[in-house]
C-alpha cells in the first residue's frame, strides 16, 4: 500500500522515515499544497493519505467529501491533528475509508498555554499594552491566581492537565463534563459552574451537539470579574462575551484567532495566534503517533480510529 504524506520529510525523524519507507512513500514538499494538482491522489490504486492541514492551500477546508470521493484508491485518511471534526468521518465510514487522528500529542502544550492566557488576563496585559505599556495604578491593578476558583468545561486529556496545573497554582478546581469523572474535583452543573468560577477554561471538544451549550443567560449571570479562557472552538456567543468585557460586566476574555487582533476590542481582551499546540515536544509526538498509526493501518489493526 502506498503512503502519501502532505508535509515535508523533515517533519519526521530518521527512525520514522525508515519505518515509513519500507513501503512506497511520497512526501509532498510544499508550503501550500493544492490537492487537485497532486496526481497520485487520483491515479493510485490503493493508498493512505497523511494530512497536515497547515501545509494545505485551503487548510482546514481542503478535504470536503466531494474531493475525497474523487480519490478512488483512498483506504485511510490519517490526520496529524487531534481534532477530526473538520472531516466528515461518517461519510468516510460509509465508503469504507478509515479516519484516524493523533490524540494526546499536545495535551501538555495546550494546557500550559491556557495558564499563560489566564496570567495574561490576571495581569491586565491587554489593557497595559493598549495604554502604550504605561501602568495605570488606578485601573490596572493585577490579580494573583492563588485562591481563585477555576471552572473547567470538558475534563478530557487537556482539561485534566489544566486542572492539575490550576491546583498546583493554588486555585480551587471545579468542572463540568458530560460525564461524571472519578477525580478529586467536584462536578457542578454548567450554569452553576459559570456563576461560581473566577476563571472559566473552555477545553471541551466541540462536536455539533455541544455548540451553543453555554447560553447567553449563563454568560450574563457570571461574576463581573470573571475571566474566560478558550483554546477550543466556541460553545458560546463570543460577541456577547466581548460586549460584556467592553462594558466591564466581565473581567476578561482570551482566545485564539489568526484573523483578529486584541487591539480590535475594548477592555481586557487578549487574542493569541492559533499556536497553543506548537512546541518541539508536540511536533515530536505528532510524527511518532502518526507513524505508529499509519503502520497499524497497513497491518490491518488501525489505532486512533475515530469513525
Amino acid at each position: 500500500m502506498k503512503i502519501i504524506i502532505t508535509c515535508p520529510k523533515k517533519c519526521f525523524n530518521e527512525k520514522e522515515i525508515s519505518e515509513l519507507e519500507q513501503f512506497e512513500t511520497e512526501f509532498i514538499e510544499s508550503k501550500s499544497i493544492n490537492l487537485d494538482e497532486v496526481e497520485s491522489l487520483y491515479n493510485s490504486s490503493e493508498f493512505i493519505l497523511v494530512v497536515d492541514p497547515t501545509y494545505l492551500k485551503e487548510s482546514w477546508d481542503a478535504l470536503p467529501v466531494e474531493r475525497i470521493e474523487k480519490m478512488k484508491g483512498l483506504k485511510a485518511l490519517c490526520l496529524t491533528t487531534s481534532s477530526f471534526s473538520w472531516i466528515d468521518g461518517k461519510k468516510l465510514a460509509e465508503r469504507g475509508i478509515i479516519l484516524t487522528n493523533t490524540p494526546g500529542k499536545s495535551t501538555n502544550a495546550v494546557a500550559e498555554f491556557n495558564m499563560y492566557m489566564m496570567m495574561t488576563l490576571l495581569r491586565k496585559i491587554p489593557l497595559i499594552a493598549k495604554n502604550n505599556w504605561e501602568m495605570d495604578y488606578d485601573n490596572f491593578i493585577n490579580d494573583e491566581a492563588k485562591g481563585k476558583t477555576a471552572g473547567i468545561i470538558g475534563l478530557g486529556q487537556i482539561g485534566s492537565r489544566v486542572a492539575e496545573l490550576c491546583a498546583g497554582l493554588g486555585l480551587k478546581v471545579y468542572y463540568w463534563d458530560r460525564k461524571t469523572k472519578e477525580v478529586d474535583y467536584e462536578r457542578l452543573e454548567l450554569a452553576d459552574l459559570l456563576k461560581k468560577a473566577d476563571v472559566i477554561f473552555n477545553t471541551l471538544a466541540t462536536p455539533t451537539e455541544v455548540k451553543g451549550i453555554i447560553t447567553d443567560e449563563m454568560i450574563k449571570n457570571m461574576k463581573q470579574t470573571a475571566l474566560i479562557v478558550s483554546t477550543s472552538d466556541p460553545i458560546y456567543n463570543s460577541e456577547l462575551i466581548l460586549q460584556q468585557v467592553a462594558e466591564n460586566k466581565l473581567g476578561g476574555f482570551a482566545f485564539e484567532s489568526d484573523s483578529r487582533k486584541f487591539t480590535d476590542f475594548k477592555g481586557n481582551v487578549m487574542v493569541f495566534p492559533e499556536q497553543a499546540y506548537l512546541t518541539k515536544e508536540t511536533l515530536a509526538n505528532t510524527s511518532r503517533i502518526t507513524t505508529e498509526t499509519v503502520l497499524s493501518v497497513i497491518k490491518g489493526t488501525p489505532i486512533n480510529k475515530v469513525n
